[in-house]
């Protein structure tokens, strides 16, 4: 009887010593199931707001776009000259001149595929014309809100989405479907007429953009302007679902994109993963109340190698994986240990890996970003050189401009040698010597810095600025002067011109935006307007981004002295050799 007794109170002790020994187990489970969920969550969030703000950008360039252009029919006087000073510009004697007009403007819209219809309206008569209508009559187009709207911005880009809101008003020729782009003409003027240019800009050609983020069926994607709606994809499904939707809403200036989606959709591999692992531990724990009855003698040698385990990898040793042949429960719990801290040590992997890969990814667009802002720019200076000479320096100016844009827009190398970083700048500074004739140029590279590589196109921002905001301004002779020197491990370059320089407080807005650009923190911060100090922050971002924490960019300044841009470079041990072996 005792004996009897002996052996219950025995199996008892077991079956209690096994299940808190489980214990530590189960919790560990939880853990890993509810911090796996975490990550999952911040993952999925992570990735949404990127796709969003990524679609917000796509809105903001477009915006940007029309900007540029408008800007450019507003000030073109082929154009402005024609609405000028009349009374009617539908008038006979007008006729040839507003069929070049619209020669212009449809050639326009043929070129910017976003363009649906491009008007240009006469303010003080409202007659106008227009790429879709030909000749056409506004009566009191004046008296219309969004006119006096943009009669008020003086020449600023008014973005105006018409609704069918009677409280608005209506007008003859807005409609709702459209997004419409408008800027007064004539906008160099001091006291330009009341004439405005209207582009327009179907809805449907920005659904098309922010179409490939709903996913499922039950998806909505909302898109905003000044807290707008301006379209929406999935409005059913907003409605469907609206007691139970998870939503998440990105702002980037003026627009904002919210992505709606029931909670149960998106959180149903999580759940049926959580699920999943209580089934397990369940298991687990009836399995061990069973094994302790029956086997008890082969317990200490598992439950010591669990034990090591855990204390590998605790330290941090996540490729440690339990040696054993069993086929019993503890087989599997040791199996479960061993695919557990797989699954993590995949898991960091794949997140170091998709964070490498968003480094290169925005390294590349902040490269590829100067060549579109730089080109502009040069299209402007070779119209202004064209007006200038009357066309005889423009062979010399394209064939300068090529050969910029072969190295420049070119694929394949990522680095030029010093020296070809200057024969490249030369072909730039000649373009703008032609546009500008009233400067010189000087080139001192110190003996030895030749052959270290610089990113492509890290030093043309810095010269296009000395050369538009200082020495294009400046009364007199100017001089742009770049100069190269090294010092230990680090390589310093110059570029300095005699220009117009800045005032004090510019140059310290400028310090303390280039001040929050750090190795960490490369992008530049949603706060900041996009386009100001455009050049300056991406030559800074792809410097702190491909150089790291000692790489910096110094600016001195002195109001009608100049301006000194010093660029600090750590130069990296091989680079020459591999630059050398790669040309």
């Amino acid at each position: 009887m005792k004996s009897t007794q002996g052996a219950i109170s025995l199996q008892l002790k077991l079956t209690l010593t096994f299940l808190l020994i489980l214990i530590p187990l189960v919790s560990v489970s939880i853990f890993a199931n509810n911090y796996s969920q975490g990550i999952m969550n911040v993952q999925i969030s992570d990735r949404t707001k990127g796709a969003l703000l990524t679609s917000l950008a796509y809105m903001e360039q477009i915006a940007n776009t029309m900007d540029q252009q408008t800007l450019l029919i507003s000030s073109n006087p082929s154009i402005v000259n024609i609405f000028r000073d009349i009374e009617d510009p539908l008038n006979p004697t007008h006729l040839y001149d507003i069929h070049t007009v619209m020669q212009q403007l449809t050639s326009l819209a043929n070129i910017n595929g976003a363009i649906q219809e491009a008007y240009i309206v006469h303010g003080a008569s409202g007659n106008g014309v227009s790429t879709a209508l030909g000749a056409f009559r506004w009566p009191q187009v004046k008296e219309e809100g969004w006119f006096q709207q943009v009669v008020r911005g003086i020449g600023s880009l008014i973005i105006y989405i018409p609704t069918a809101d009677s409280s608005e008003g209506q007008n003859l020729y807005l409609k709702a479907s459209n997004i419409y782009y408008i800027r007064l003409l004539d906008v160099l003027r001091d006291s330009p007429e009341p004439n405005v240019l209207i582009f327009a800009v179907n809805k449907s050609s920005l659904q098309s953009i922010i179409q490939h983020l709903q996913t499922t069926e039950r998806m909505n994607i909302s898109l905003f302007y000044n807290n707008r709606l301006i379209l929406e994809t999935n409005p059913a499904a907003k409605q469907a679902y609206a007691s139970d939707m998870f939503a998440m809403k990105e702002t980037s200036g003026a627009w904002s994109i919210q992505l709606e989606q029931p909670k149960d959709e998106i959180f149903k591999q999580s759940h049926r993963l959580q699920l999943f692992t209580y089934l397990i531990i369940l298991l687990s724990i009836l399995l061990a109340v069973w094994t302790a009855w029956l086997i008890y003698i082969q317990i200490l040698k598992p439950l010591r190698q669990l034990s090591s385990a855990f204390k590998f990898v605790g330290k941090g040793d996540l490729n440690y994986q339990i040696r054993h042949d069993r086929r019993d429960e503890f087989g599997l719990v040791m199996n479960g240990f061993n695919q557990m801290a797989e699954s993590q040590r995949v898991m960091i992997e794949e997140d170091y890996e998709k964070e490498l890969r968003l480094a290169k990814s925005e390294f590349s667009l902040l490269q590829s970003q100067i060549n579109p802002h730089f080109l502009y720019n040069t299209l402007d200076s070779i119209y202004s050189v064209a007006v200038k000479f009357n066309m005889k320096e423009i062979s010399e100016m394209v064939l300068n401009l090529a050969k910029f844009f072969r190295v420049s827009l070119g694929k394949g190398r990522s680095h030029f040698t010093l020296e070809e970083t200057m024969q490249h700048l030369l072909y730039y500074i000649r373009v703008q010597q032609m546009r500008t004739a009233h400067f010189s140029v000087e080139i001192d590279l110190e003996k030895g810095s030749e052959a270290i590589p610089v990113l492509k196109l890290l030093l043309q921002p810095i010269v296009e600025n000395a050369i538009i905001h200082g020495l294009e301004k400046c009364p007199f002779e100017g001089e742009l002067r770049i100069r190269s020197r090294v010092h230990q491990h680090l390589l310093f370059i110059e570029v300095e011109d005699t220009g117009m320089g800045m005032p004090d407080a510019l140059l310290k807005q400028i310090q303390l935006e280039l001040s929050i650009l750090t190795s960490k923190l490369y992008r530049v911060p949603q706060e900041s307007p996009s386009s100001q100090f455009f050049g300056m922050k991406n030559v800074k971002s792809r410097m702190k981004l491909y150089y790291g924490e000692e790489a910096d960019v110094l600016i001195e300044s002195e109001e009608g002295l100049g301006t000194k841009v010093i660029l600090i470079i750590p130069i990296r041990v091989g680079e020459e050799e591999d630059e050398a072996a790669r040309r």
